[in-house]
C-alpha cells in the first residue's frame, strides 16, 4: 500500500468514527432515561473513542474525542457544556491511556476506569463552574460509570475480536 493510501484510509476512518461518536451522543441525548442522579448516562460515544484507541491509535482516538466534543457543543450545548464535557472526556482519555498501558488488551477494565474518570472530571468542572459541590453524587456516579464502562468495554472488545477486524488489515501499512 502506498503511503498516501494509508493516510487517506486513516483520515477516512477517523472521520467516520467522529461521525459515529457524534451520532451516538445525539441518540443518547434523545433517549435519555429519567434517573434520580443527574449525569448518569451510558456514554455511548465512548464506544467510538475506545475503539479508535485500540484499533487506530492514540492520535486518531484523540481526534475522535475532540471532534465529538466540538460537534456536540456546537449543535446541542453551550460553553458550560463544552467545558464540563471536555473535563470529563480529557480526564477519561488520559486515564484510559494509562490503564491501557497497565492492562493492555483488557478493554473492559480500561473502559470501566475511563467511565468513572469521566464522571469525576465532570463533577470537578461542574463544581467549579457553579461554585457548588456535587460530590454527594459521586458514589452513584461511580456505580453508573462502572456499569456503563463495563457495557461499552464489552461491546468494543467483542467488536475488535470479531473476525472482520481481526483479519482485516484496513490500517496496516
Amino acid at each position: 500500500m502506498k503511503k498516501g493510501d494509508y493516510k487517506t484510509k486513516r483520515l477516512t476512518l477517523a472521520a467516520l468514527l467522529i461521525a459515529v461518536a457524534f451520532i451516538l451522543s445525539w441518540i443518547e441525548m434523545i433517549i435519555s432515561f429519567p434517573v434520580a442522579v443527574p449525569g448518569i448516562k451510558i456514554g455511548l460515544a465512548n464506544i467510538a473513542i475506545l475503539f479508535a484507541m485500540y484499533y487506530c491509535g492514540i492520535t486518531d482516538a484523540a481526534c475522535v474525542l475532540v471532534g465529538r466534543l466540538v460537534l456536540s457543543a456546537l449543535l446541542f450545548g453551550n460553553a458550560s457544556s463544552l467545558i464540563i464535557g471536555a473535563a470529563g472526556g480529557v480526564l477519561s482519555f488520559a486515564v484510559m491511556l494509562l490503564c491501557k498501558k497497565m492492562f493492555g488488551k483488557h478493554i473492559i477494565y480500561v473502559s470501566i476506569v475511563g467511565g468513572t474518570a469521566h464522571n469525576i472530571g465532570q463533577l470537578i468542572a461542574a463544581s467549579v463552574i457553579v461554585r457548588t459541590s456535587f460530590f454527594s453524587f459521586l458514589p452513584y456516579l461511580i456505580i453508573g460509570g462502572t456499569a456503563a464502562g463495563a457495557f461499552n468495554g464489552f461491546l468494543v472488545s467483542r467488536l475488535l475480536n470479531s473476525s472482520f477486524f481481526k483479519n482485516n488489515g484496513y490500517l496496516k501499512k
